[in-house]
């Protein structure tokens, strides 16, 4: 929680509207980071005009300085106390103490239905219709996804090459991985999902997606993750478990709404891709 963010609101002199919008941007302070004023306002239910005179009355210039506080909070978080930066043996020693007299089994699911619900809601709707318009309009997708993040990566590739002809994966980060990005090209987009502990591979990959004119998503856990500094479209997601891994469940959420509204928009087009790549595997049943 940025404490600082929370004592300006706490001693600004609010109207009772100011404090409705005061209370939206308690309970969304990381995903505002990636809103407009216009998409803030859409969602709180006032005026654009409302959203920037709140942000001057805690004491900012504007919105956009309002974001760069927020965005700067994160940052330090991030590198402070998310756990996302240990390495794996440290997470478990942290959460096994932290829910050691707890209910676990009831803790978890309140965990993993929690981390589905933010993950959703967190996103506008604009991002999720950018992110199916490059979809829909590439030629080519290459899924990226290294090292615990190979498994999601897998399991959307797989699911997007039903509606899809040229679907391609890199999970391994090697250097014959990034040649395969030699043949792509504007017309093409890239999906990379990174998480904390971010790797240097991830933003490396990420960096020649971009110089090769790709249009690139980002599904990651904080918009201070590396890839969101360089993505067209940024998902975010939550990853919270009570072991020493990042939890699926939200990203897994988050990428099946995108494969629900890729078919919402063409299912003719997508049923005949189907019944096609039936004819083929069908022998195999």
């Amino acid at each position: 929680m940025n404490t600082s963010f929370v004592r300006r609101i706490q001693q600004a002199r609010l109207t009772h509207g100011q404090l409705k919008i005061a209370d939206y941007f308690l309970k969304h302070q990381n995903r505002i980071c990636t809103m407009s004023s216009l998409a803030v306002a859409r969602e709180v239910g006032v005026s654009d005009a409302s959203i920037i005179r709140f942000s001057r009355a805690i004491g900012y210039k504007g919105f956009a300085d309002l974001k760069n506080d927020l965005h700067s909070n994160l940052t330090q978080e991030l590198s402070q106390i998310n756990l996302g930066k240990y390495p794996p043996d440290k997470r478990l020693d942290v959460q096994v103490k932290k829910y050691e007299y707890l209910n676990r089994p009831a803790e978890l699911l309140h965990l993993l239905l929690n981390n589905v619900e933010q993950s959703l809601r967190q996103n506008d709707f604009q991002q999720y219709e950018r992110a199916v318009n490059l979809l829909s309009s590439a030629r080519r997708h290459l899924v990226l996804g290294l090292h615990g993040c190979q498994g999601i990566a897998l399991y959307f590739a797989r699911a997007l090459s039903f509606l899809m002809d040229d679907v391609r994966t890199i999970t391994a980060g090697s250097s014959d991985d990034a040649a395969l990005l030699q043949n792509l090209c504007q017309n093409d987009v890239a999906l990379a999902i990174s998480f904390a502990r971010y790797y240097k591979s991830d933003f490396i990959l990420a960096n020649l997606i971009k110089s090769q004119g790709i249009s690139l998503i980002t599904l990651t856990d904080s918009t201070a993750s590396p890839l969101a500094q360089v993505a067209d479209v940024v998902l975010l997601v939550e990853t919270k478990h009570m072991s020493f891994l990042n939890s699926a469940a939200g990203s897994i959420s988050v990428l099946e709404y995108l494969l629900a509204m890729l078919c919402w928009r063409e299912p003719q087009k997508y049923q005949m891709h189907m019944e096609e790549r039936e004819k083929f595997t069908a022998p195999f049943l």
